[in-house]
């Protein structure tokens, strides 16, 4: 499987910004994960949306590593 290269302009911001989307949802999983243990009555009517949110999060967070470790081996 051949990765096609992305012309970007400022390849360094491109990859800071990358950086901290993942570090963004990371640290959203954690606080909400925090607040679901010091109030679980109040995110019961909510538990389907959070698990969506913790499915997605966590799909963007591995993808990131991923495909940030695939450059690393050539």
């Amino acid at each position: 499987m051949v990765i096609p290269m992305i012309d970007v302009p400022n390849k360094d911001m491109w990859q800071k910004n990358r950086r901290y989307m993942a570090w963004s949802a990371l640290i959203i999983m954690a606080i909400v994960t925090v607040v679901i243990l010091i109030w679980p009555e109040r995110i019961k009517s909510a538990e389907s949306i959070i698990m969506m949110m913790y499915g997605s999060l966590s799909a963007l967070v591995g993808a990131y590593f991923g495909f940030a470790n695939i450059g690393k081996k050539k």
